[in-house]
């Protein structure tokens, strides 16, 4: 290997096999290695996990994750009645929301998850999945596989399940609700059989199609296999198989995972802590605790992980307003949509639904669909906390740049961007448009400067060349504006009969516009200095229209499913 310079003196490389011992003659392999060697730190994160995503056969799905959990309002103490109530919501706004989710708080203990609490679930775990079903969902369920609680029927029964320290003792591995949880020793042939026939009643009998993995960590927690032979990564990685040989195709979503060892089993990974009612940790502070600050910072991290080993899920969305069981203020729920809306992976709603007021719903519906792209967190390698959210958007119409700039600073500052650290041409010229806060910034050049960045807030900023000719801007019906909702846009032009007889040519630009649901919206022409709107129409009906910064056209309409908006200009 020849490299330039002094590099590095030397390089060594270790693999840990938790004290498995290697008898004579045997062998023992580890994971592959691989070295890399660029110039741009990031591009080879992103080259890593395409190249481990190749080797070990990467479960990437077709399209995002999109769906209602029950978790982040109800804590668990949601009912039947609570679930129907948000299905029935989801169907009333027409929602483009694919999953209802039952996270904890069905079970009457951890480890007896096909015992369902009569009280909360009266019909049960199955009539509720066939309910869903009925609504044209798909029913998902959450547990914890792995571990088993201290007041369950099956630690009581089954204390040879467990997981043991040197010392003999079951090893816990986490505390839930005041209770020990403790590890199940995935080597031994009768905990694979239990997982077998839990998954067979979970998926078969009852119906779910998704399942939400959680506290999976516990079963690589440090203890005594029974098989000697096992390590700890191979004991996690064996679960996940027995799972994903009994579901077959069905979704799985790791959470709490460790990451390595669960790719080209999971379809989709939780790749940070819980998010949070608060923008801090309200406890001691630590990295794993919720914290919505927490959450978005792994949101931005380990974005190049996205479409590479799994699909990315950045924990559920929260828009509920400070006075529904809220603490986050506006800047802070807006850079929650923002993150988990430019990280282009899974899209989990977690309100109560029927609570939600419509201003506070739309912000929900602007990041539906996933766009199914990843941003890439530019300054990863320069920043602790990266500030720059980049996500470029090419089609055969058009091509922009939609950056989410980040103040994680609890004062308000002024943030400064050169256009060449986003990989624009600094001797261009740029439309530059704020998308929170409907505002058109002019045509820029070099650089861009956000005067007043107050704390904890996302500029969703969209940068998108300067033309001569008439051209659309964008939409405010996703944040990804235009990447979703545009289908096509058709450049035409007419000559039309003038005063005393002469002709005079007119530009049409047609947008064809399609989403699932209701809302209200805008769509923004760019038009050239001197040019003049003839008309403008929205599904062939002259529509009013306004003139922004005298070059900017803003029509207002109602996107019920699609619509087609075009706008004629002359010179």
């Amino acid at each position: 290997m020849q490299l330039d310079g002094d590099a590095f003196a030397r390089l060594d490389a270790t693999a840990f096999a938790d004290g498995v011992r290697v008898e004579p003659g045997e062998t023992f392999a580890s994971e592959k290695l691989m070295l890399a060697f660029g110039d741009d730190p990031l591009a080879l994160a992103e080259r890593y996990a395409a190249r481990l995503g190749e080797t070990m056969h990467a479960r990437i799905p077709a399209s995002p994750l999109t769906g209602w959990c029950t978790w982040y309002y109800f804590f668990g103490e949601n009912t039947e009645r609570d679930v129907i109530a948000n299905l029935e919501r989801i169907r009333a706004e027409r929602l483009p929301l694919d999953v209802i989710l039952i996270d904890d708080g069905y079970q009457t203990a951890d480890g007896d998850w096909t015992s369902a609490n009569a009280e909360k679930f009266p019909h049960g775990m199955k009539s509720l999945a066939d309910e869903i079903k009925r609504a044209g969902l798909t029913p998902a369920i959450w547990l914890a596989p792995f571990a088993a609680n201290e007041n369950s029927q099956l630690a009581r029964e089954h204390p040879e399940f467990l997981l043991r320290d040197a010392n003999g003792e079951p090893v816990c591995s986490w505390i839930h609700w005041g209770a020990k949880c403790f590890s199940l020793d995935l080597s031994r042939a009768d905990v694979q059989n239990w997982l077998r026939d839990l998954f067979r009643t979970l998926s078969d009998d009852w119906g779910y199609e998704l399942f939400k993995l959680d506290f999976t960590y516990t079963a690589a927690a440090p203890g005594v296999h029974a098989d000697l032979k096992t390590t700890r990564a191979q004991a996690l990685r064996r679960g996940f198989e027995i799972i994903r040989e009994t579901i077959g195709d069905k979704k799985i979503l790791g959470c709490g995972a460790p990451l390595g060892p669960s790719v080209g089993l999971v379809d989709a990974m939780r790749i940070g802590p819980d998010v949070s009612i608060n923008w801090e940790p309200i406890f001691h502070g630590d990295p794993t605790e919720p914290s919505t600050a927490y959450a978005m910072r792994n949101t931005l991290t380990r974005a190049f992980l996205h479409n590479r080993l799994w699909q990315n899920d950045p924990d559920c969305v929260l828009v509920r307003r400070r006075d529904d069981e809220s603490a986050l203020v506006l800047n802070e729920m807006r850079t929650m949509v923002s993150l988990i809306g430019l990280s282009g992976g899974a899209v989990l709603s977690s309100d109560n639904l029927p609570s939600i007021r419509r201003g506070r719903l739309k912000y929900l519906k602007q990041i539906l669909p996933p766009t199914g792209r990843a941003a890439r967190a530019i300054d990863l390698f320069e920043n602790e906390l990266p500030r720059l959210f980049a996500l470029p958007a090419k089609t055969e119409w058009s091509e922009w740049l939609v950056l989410g700039a980040l103040n994680w600073s609890d004062k308000t500052t002024t943030t400064e961007i050169a256009f060449e650290t986003l990989g624009l041409d600094p001797r261009r010229e740029y439309h530059v448009y704020n998308y929170w806060h409907r505002r058109y910034l002019g045509v820029v050049r070099e650089r861009v400067k956000i005067a007043r960045h107050q704390p904890h807030e996302t500029r969703v900023l969209l940068f998108k060349p300067a033309s001569d000719r008439a051209e659309l801007l964008t939409t405010t019906f996703h944040l990804a504006q235009g990447l979703c909702e545009v289908k096509h846009v058709e450049r035409r032009e007419e000559l039309r009969a003038g005063k005393r007889g002469a002709q005079k040519s007119v530009e049409i630009l047609k947008v064809e516009l399609e989403k699932k649901g209701v809302q209200r919206g805008e769509v923004l022409f760019a038009i050239p200095k001197g040019g003049k709107v003839v008309a403008a129409r929205v599904d062939g009906r002259v529509s009013p229209h306004r003139i922004v910064d005298k070059s900017i056209v803003v029509v207002g309409l109602t996107l019920d499913e699609r619509a087609v908006v075009e706008i004629e200009t002359s010179t």
